[in-house]
């Protein structure tokens, strides 16, 4: 078994928003929370137990000093961010969420900072871990978070064009979407038409008979 099969799950279930965490002081021994503390004190974390690894709350002016600790300080060593992604609570701001895996220690972490709604903007963690920068360019694009200092936050997925619409946030509407959607399609849909009809002609396309079985064998009988 390779050591990306070993590598449990990542923890996708929610945790409370800031402040409504366990105690810092209540929360079991033990656990990755105590090696955070460890490599940086000054930080203030608020830890949550997740399904199936801790959760570890702190401001979003810690981020660079605690993800940079997360992979360079041996006693964490986690070199391997599984994903970055965003969680919008509205009125209340978005998390910013990151896992992390360390293959030497075999721990792993989530990590949550806010940010308010009246200004996403957080540093990026490219200069952490180079593999951030899709991850990074896909929360700006569906949440419309600017990561600062990011070399090429350009869209990842969606058309350049799109850019009044960040589809993964509560507060889009879907239906103007869902419009620009139907006439991208109906747009394409002729060009496609064009596609099959030129691959069935070289032969590279099998052509499918539409006909329905019943009504050829009434015309044969």
């Amino acid at each position: 078994m390779s050591e990306q099969e070993k590598t449990p799950k990542p923890d996708t279930g929610g945790t409370p928003a800031p402040g409504k965490g366990a105690e810092a002081s209540a929360f079991p021994s033990g656990t990755i929370y105590d090696v955070f503390k460890e490599a940086l004190p000054g930080v203030a974390f608020e830890p949550a137990q997740g399904a199936s690894e801790v959760i570890l709350h702190f401001p979003v002016s810690d981020l660079t000093k605690v993800c940079r600790a997360a992979k360079d300080d041996p006693r964490l060593d986690m070199k391997f961010l599984r994903f970055l992604t965003a969680v919008d609570y509205m009125d209340e701001g978005m998390d910013l969420v990151y896992q992390l895996w360390s293959y030497t220690r075999k721990h792993g972490v989530t990590l949550k900072t806010r940010i308010p709604a009246d200004n996403l903007r957080a540093p990026t963690v490219t200069n952490v871990w180079r593999g951030a920068d899709w991850h990074e360019r896909e929360a700006a694009e569906m949440f419309g978070i600017t990561f600062e200092g990011h070399p090429n936050l350009v869209p990842l997925l969606l058309p350049e064009d799109m850019t009044d619409h960040h589809p993964l946030r509560k507060d889009v509407p879907l239906a103007p979407i869902e419009e620009w959607q139907a006439e991208r399609l109906e747009s394409s849909a002729g060009v496609i038409e064009e596609v099959v009809e030129e691959l069935q002609r070289r032969g590279r396309l099998a052509t499918v008979d539409t006909e329905a079985p019943d009504a050829a064998e009434g015309e044969e009988a």
